[in-house]
């Protein structure tokens, strides 16, 4: 099993957004996320920034800038005491905008497609499935989402309450908070085990680990509704594709069992091909019954 992972958004989520940042000397840190990051590596994740940069692209600034700029991000964390262990980046950028010639194109690595996070898990080892992605946009969410770490967006208090609530409504999104330490806060309450050797160890069997155990169960509930509610697929299809996958396995169980006992072709075997048509037949109204449900 490979290691949790923290994808972190950079500009407005860890670092001050002042837009197409082309300058290391204009590096700064928001309040809180240095703490942000040395909370979360004590309690066993890494810190992997991924971010779009297309200023690139758009000709503002050089790979080798970008370099310098995240150069002076991971010293500014190290200075207080917080470690990223990688930056991913996405230069690339479709359309007239792009003025560059080499990096005028789409890519699955540019947000919100999954390939930075898809690239850090093989590259280092990243259990997706334990990760959060962290960010102040859908888009970042939805890159998140795609790779199946679980999602969180912060939203300022400066954002319009409308704009929050559709935040909250999109499917890629699972929880919404006010702050990098609310977002920290999140984190450690869903994820069993996590704080590393600071958390003190109770007796197991008491009360309060029953309602712990009790609130982590709704949440995890409440987090399932709503992605069952507005994901791109329903249970219906969801069922109908494993039907569809039983159906084939029955399948290649009575044609392999015929070859290697074709003596039998009226008994057994009659009897999966049979099994497998009505599964056949099955996974296709499940189908059906999805389609007309959209």
């Amino acid at each position: 099993m490979g290691k949790a992972a923290i994808f972190w958004d950079r500009d407005d989520t860890l670092i001050a957004d002042p837009g197409y940042l082309d300058d290391p000397d204009r590096v700064e840190l928001l309040p809180g996320a240095a703490e942000a990051v040395r909370r979360l590596a004590e309690a066993g994740f890494e810190n992997i920034i991924v971010t779009n940069q297309s200023g690139v692209a758009r000709g503002l600034f050089t790979e080798a800038t970008l370099s310098k700029i995240h150069d002076r991000v991971r010293e500014l964390f190290s200075e207080s005491g917080a470690t990223i262990d990688a930056i991913y980046y996405c230069p690339y950028l479709p359309g007239d905008e792009a003025v560059v010639d080499s990096y005028r194109r789409d890519s699955d690595m540019r947000k919100p497609k999954p390939g930075m996070l898809l690239r850090a898990s093989l590259e280092r080892k990243i259990d997706l499935v334990a990760s959060w992605s962290i960010g102040d946009s859908v888009r970042d969410a939805q890159a998140g989402r795609a790779a199946g770490t679980r999602t969180i967006v912060i939203c300022k208090n400066s954002q319009e309450p409308r704009d929050r609530h559709e935040i909250e409504r999109n499917p890629a999104v699972d929880f919404v908070v006010g702050s990098l330490e609310e977002a920290v806060g999140v984190v450690l309450k869903h994820t069993p085990g996590a704080g590393g050797g600071s958390v003190e160890k109770k007796p197991a069997g008491g009360a309060d680990d029953v309602v712990a155990m009790l609130q982590e169960i709704f949440s995890f509930l409440k987090m399932v509704d709503r992605r069952g509610r507005h994901a791109d697929f329903s249970l219906w299809q969801l069922a109908g594709t494993v039907a569809q996958l039983g159906a084939v396995a029955v399948f290649c169980w009575a044609v392999f069992s015929w070859v290697f006992a074709p003596e039998d072709l009226l008994g057994n075997h009659l009897m999966r091909l049979t099994m497998g048509v009505f599964l056949q037949l099955f996974a296709l109204t499940l189908f059906v019954i999805s389609s007309r449900t959209r």
